[in-house]
């Protein structure tokens, strides 16, 4: 029987594909327990980033509003939140905001946070545009917000497009729109 992937299938199978591919994991001996186990962990905060701003996005097209409060993301979009991670999340009428920054521990400078971000698209129909971001060096220190803009492409100034903020940059294969 074959089935068509939706937009949602491919982005996820995108960025799980990065999380395996891009981080390095499959194949490679680590060198001790430590590094695999902050690995691991640096792979679930990712995992949980792109469930969390996937849920936004499809809660707000099934709803028309973003979903705030992360006890109710946790059970509403099935998410285990790993305890070497704190959680938070943003609001706006107009975007969601998705924290994961690593909770005080002895791994607190070997991991990165990442922020995710499901913004309405203007005079769309209306379309919602996703991005992960993470944070270029470790620690506890919250990503600058991603940002829908005007003007980046020279060819069509009035495209709009999605930029992560200062000391971040997006991951891989993460960026949807629908």
């Amino acid at each position: 029987m074959n089935r068509q992937i939706t937009g949602k299938q491919a982005w996820m199978i995108r960025v799980v594909s990065t999380l395996i591919f891009g981080t390095g994991l499959i194949g490679l001996g680590l060198s001790t327990q430590a590094q695999s186990q902050t690995d691991q962990d640096q792979n679930a905060a990712l995992q949980v980033v792109a469930k969390m701003t996937e849920g936004q996005r499809t809660y707000y097209q099934e709803n028309g509003q973003f979903r705030p409060p992360i006890k109710d993301i946790k059970k509403d979009f099935g998410l285990t939140l790993p305890t070497t991670f704190d959680y938070a999340v943003r609001t706006t009428s107009e975007a969601a905001y998705s924290y994961v920054i690593p909770a005080k521990s002895p791994q607190t400078s070997q991991l990165k946070a990442y922020v995710g971000g499901a913004f309405i698209t203007p005079d769309q129909n209306p379309k919602i545009t996703t991005i992960i971001c993470e944070n270029t060096t470790p620690g506890q220190v919250r990503p600058a917000d991603p940002q829908l803009v005007r003007g980046s492409d020279p060819t069509n100034p009035t495209k709009l497009s999605l930029q992560c903020g200062d000391f971040s940059t997006q991951v891989a294969a993460s960026e949807l729109t629908e």
